[in-house]
């Protein structure tokens, strides 16, 4: 079994882990308003990620792989951020949206991935998208990675906002105990 191989299977599967949560989501047909993140970051994330799409399938179709240990170890990384994920989609379930917004029947969740950072998402694109950067030997998707990651990080101040605001002290007292992206080291 080649890394590619490796790749296909395992991100395959992480799509439909992910779509089978995100339309379990969409079932509360509860609007969702994605303008609460402003526009600038609404069209930039997603104009990044789309850009992102667009150069790895070029990168797969003319990859040009670092030396094999090197290819290994990013499809060692994808793989971890990948089950790192499903990970996320699992213990988020329900809640899940594409946006700062928190949907009216959501709970907290603190368990699952959420133990350890409060954006765990976040740090599982950024794993996902370097890792493939690493196999495919292309430095243009590290740089559109770091962009989108920055994107989302920069939105992360906007969405706790939101979740305060649900959630009240409870949250408060989260942010206090798990870091944002790192877990927080006594």
């Amino acid at each position: 079994m080649n890394a590619y191989t490796i790749i296909y299977s395992v991100g395959s599967a992480l799509l439909l882990v992910g779509l089978y949560h995100r339309f379990q989501a969409a079932r509360s047909d509860e609007p969702i308003d994605r303008q609460k993140e402003g526009w600038l970051l609404l069209v930039g994330i997603r104009l990044t990620a789309l850009i992102l799409a667009i150069v790895l399938y070029f990168a797969f179709r003319n990859p040009a792989p670092p030396n094999p240990a090197l290819q290994w170890a990013g499809t060692t990384g994808f793989v971890v951020s990948a089950a790192w994920l499903a990970w996320m989609f699992i213990s988020l379930g329900r809640n899940i949206t594409d946006t700062v917004v928190t949907r009216r029947d959501a709970i907290f969740v603190s368990h699952g991935p959420y133990r350890y950072v409060r954006n765990p998402m976040y740090i599982g694109i950024l794993g996902l998208g370097l890792a493939l950067a690493v196999v495919l030997g292309s430095w243009l998707a590290a740089v559109l990675t770091l962009a989108c990651f920055t994107q989302l990080a920069i939105r992360t101040k906007i969405e706790e906002r939101y979740l305060v605001a649900r959630f009240g002290d409870t949250y408060k007292a989260y942010i206090s105990e798990v870091g944002r992206f790192w877990p927080y080291i006594l």
